[in-house]
């Protein structure tokens, strides 16, 4: 079943989340062990519900009482304050603020933006991401947003095709973390 993410889901959760970190080769791990760096994300997810990665924006598939897949995102008009929470988190935690993960800006105007999708690697290929990317336009549309964008490493073919297959376009492209990406959108209006 798809659902909200709530705070009992944060370990598996951020299990996902790291699998599209690491491969984005953050700066943040040549300076933090990964245990860290996962121990922090567990407490933004539970303590600062409305960060990039706070259970507040993300839903869940979950199966058998596992989470299999996981999406994060927002409105493009959170995009100068999503990460502040994050910022505040390292503060607390005596971490300077460079260790934050990103600084790039990544939406497009009037879009809710599909920060993260991920599956399980024991459950790929078994049509969750398709349905979570099903369930993302009817929360684009109660954030008052006209289309989903989300960027997609252009390296990534097979992930390229399952949001293209799933009504996405290219409409841009754009640079994240020394990786170039292609920024696709779908309209739900």
């Amino acid at each position: 079943m798809i659902r909200l993410a709530e705070p009992k889901d944060a370990n598996q959760a951020m299990d996902l989340v790291m699998i599209v970190l690491e491969d984005m080769e953050l700066n943040v791990f040549n300076q933090l062990p990964k245990t860290k760096i996962k121990e922090l994300l567990i407490q933004g997810f539970i303590e600062k519900p409305t960060y990039r990665y706070g259970f507040q924006n993300a839903i869940i598939k979950e199966i058998n009482n596992e989470v299999v897949g996981v999406a994060f995102g927002y409105p493009d008009s959170l995009e100068e304050t999503i990460d502040q929470d994050f910022i505040d988190l390292l503060a607390e935690n005596d971490l300077p603020e460079s260790y934050k993960l990103f600084d790039e800006e990544e939406t497009f105007e009037d879009e809710w933006y599909l920060d993260t999708l991920v599956t399980s690697p024991n459950h790929r290929g078994k049509g969750i991401a398709k349905e979570l990317l099903e369930a993302l336009p009817l929360i684009a549309k109660e954030k008052n947003c006209a289309s989903i964008g989300l960027n997609v490493d252009q390296i990534n073919h097979h992930a390229k095709k399952l949001y293209l297959n799933n009504g996405f376009e290219k409409v841009g492209e754009m640079l994240i973390a020394n990786h170039q990406y292609d920024h696709l959108q779908k309209q739900v209006s």
